[in-house]
């Protein structure tokens, strides 16, 4: 198993967690369209592709290694997911009142080619933790209360209050509150 934690932020918001990660060293990736791009300054980043992944040269050599059925590259459980840490940014559906949730996550390891285990390297699982404190820091944990309809025998098709705490800037907070956007 990974580590991964879930949050809802804006691009503007993301720029200082990836920001933090080219300070600690790492590369930004973005896969586009077929081909994998790298980046050492935020203009890699933009508001139209929400997923990339931040490379830590120091964890080790980066293969993208394609997986079939898919346009773009994917960097997955491989040599190359041992030295990355997948992130993003909410994207935000204006139209349909919607905001989509992200995350940072890492591989816990991969088998290489003759079964043995290969687990993420420490310096990878340090440089995710840094980042996930600056994820609570701009997406404080929050509890967040939501009204749905209940599907048990007992009360099927009755509103029913539900609270639960979620990693959310105050921005899409503002957006779930006061405009009623459904985070998902």
């Amino acid at each position: 198993m990974g580590k991964q934690i879930n949050y809802w932020l804006k691009y503007e918001e993301f720029l200082q967690i990836a920001q933090a990660a080219l300070d600690y060293g790492c590369v930004i990736v973005k896969p586009d369209l077929g081909k994998i791009k790298y980046g050492q300054t935020l203009d890699i980043i933009t508001e139209d592709k929400c997923r990339y992944y931040f490379y830590l040269p120091e964890a080790g050599t980066l293969m993208a290694q394609p997986i079939p059925f898919q346009s773009e590259p994917v960097i997955g459980y491989n040599a190359a997911g041992n030295t990355v840490i997948e992130a993003g940014f909410s994207f935000i559906h204006d139209n349909e009142k919607e905001i989509t949730r992200s995350r940072l996550f890492v591989i816990s390891g991969y088998y290489d080619e003759s079964g043995e285990y290969i687990t993420r390297p420490e310096c990878l699982t340090r440089i995710y933790h840094k980042l996930v404190r600056i994820v609570k820091k701009t997406a404080p944990y929050t509890e967040i209360t939501d009204h749905i309809i209940s599907r048990h025998d007992h009360d099927y098709l009755q509103e029913k209050e539900w609270k639960h705490k979620e990693y959310i800037s105050a921005s899409c907070l503002e957006l779930k509150v006061s405009k009623n956007y459904r985070l998902i």
